[in-house]
């Protein structure tokens, strides 16, 4: 990650509306991001994880048994010491703990969307808290009209264009409502990686929730 973590950074990304987030390109090697793209099974692979429910529909997510040598090496960088330190220096976040439960490939085809939600909220084994969530875009070109553009707010106030090498950060907590709600219209897959970052229960912690959906 090329991240010089100023103050002035980390009081963009504490003042962010609707909530703290960073929107930001160029952070990491784009050779290395197109050789995790190029390791990508195709659609109708049978080890994707798929959603039936209409909220999530297209949606397709690969864990580690399908990561080839550029995404484990991305995912080595993407949760090494170094990164959370990174991470809680430009966040005011921590100590972290990065875990890819629920991350890791995600791949989203035609027709397919993410209704507007936010994230369950505690780790389902151990006593941390989700802090943080890091998506990394790998769609080399990617039109508006193609839909899957990721809102942040419950009123959208924030739109992200899925491009190549676009990096998002944002606080995970009570008011990060995210999603991309339009399907894909087209044969195009909408192509990330997706990393999590925890950090140990506090007092102000909210009672253990899952999923919470907003509009369908």
């Amino acid at each position: 990650m090329n991240l010089n973590p100023t103050p002035d950074l980390r009081a963009a990304f504490q003042t962010a509306a609707p909530f703290p987030h960073a929107v930001i390109d160029g952070l990491w090697d784009p050779d290395q991001l197109r050789a995790c793209a190029a390791e990508f099974p195709s659609g109708d692979d049978p080890r994707w994880a798929t959603y039936p429910d209409p909220k999530e529909y297209g949606k397709r997510a690969g864990d580690s048994r399908m990561w080839g040598p550029a995404t484990k090496a991305f995912f080595e960088q993407a949760r090494s010491a170094e990164t959370c330190q990174l991470l809680e220096e430009w966040t005011g976040i921590g100590p972290l703990t990065a875990d890819d439960l629920g991350g890791g490939m995600h791949m989203t085809g035609e027709g397919g969307r993410l209704a507007m939600h936010r994230d369950f909220n505690r780790h389902p084994t151990l006593p941390l808290e989700r802090r943080l969530n890091l998506l990394v875009f790998l769609n080399e070109v990617w039109e508006r009209e193609w839909g899957g553009v990721l809102y942040l707010g419950a009123g959208r106030e924030v739109e992200v264009l899925p491009t190549f090498g676009r990096t998002v950060l944002f606080a995970c907590g009570p008011e990060s409502w995210h999603g991309h709600p339009d399907p894909i219209v087209g044969e195009h897959s909408r192509m990330s990686l997706a990393c999590y970052y925890y950090a140990p229960l506090r007092e102000e912690t909210a009672p253990s929730h899952s999923t919470v959906w907003g509009e369908q």
